[in-house]
């Protein structure tokens, strides 16, 4: 999420930017969801039930938001000679907490759906998370509403792009 600076230090609102841990969640929540799209269309046609699929949704969520503050945390002690500032450990709390998140919403429509409508209504929550994701980073920057609708529409065709590459490359 691109930083737009006012005045010293304060974000275009008069509030100061957001913090590491809000971009790192908001850049985990799409990160999530681009992955999971993908998983989407690669294997929903062997999907077998609800608890499964659930089950899927929650360890490849769960599974890269670790992987990635494994490698985060391990990069920032490198560098760091060590020691881990405060900051970095809320950042990767907020990163866990995001991927957690995307799968507890995309988790709701198994509860109340059978696994088909359920996949589908996964599918659309996941188009609808990474644009609504983009529009609110959008308009926390500055940005007018106009401007904010097409960044997330933007977000939206270019998260299709890559699931679409992801999956042409996979071979599914």
């Amino acid at each position: 999420m691109p930083e737009v600076q006012g005045q010293e230090g304060t974000h275009a609102k008069g509030r100061p930017p957001p913090s590491e841990a809000v971009r790192e969640a908001v850049t985990m929540a799409l990160y999530v969801c681009i992955v999971l799209g993908a998983e989407f269309v690669a294997v929903a046609d062997r999907a077998d039930e609800e608890a499964s699929t659930v089950g899927a949704i929650w360890g490849t969520a769960v599974g890269v938001a670790l992987a990635h503050v494994f490698a985060f945390n391990l990069a920032a002690r490198l560098f760091a000679g060590g020691k881990v500032a405060p900051g970095t450990r809320r950042a990767a709390w907020a990163q866990l907490g995001a991927a957690a998140a995307v799968a507890a919403i995309l988790s709701v429509p198994f509860l109340f759906l059978s696994l088909g409508p359920a996949l589908d209504v996964s599918g659309y929550l996941l188009a609808g998370l990474i644009g609504v994701t983009a529009y609110v980073a959008s308009r926390e920057a500055g940005a007018s509403r106009a401007r904010s609708l097409v960044d997330g529409l933007i977000a939206l065709a270019v998260a299709m792009a890559v699931v679409s590459v992801k999956v042409g490359l996979s071979g599914h």
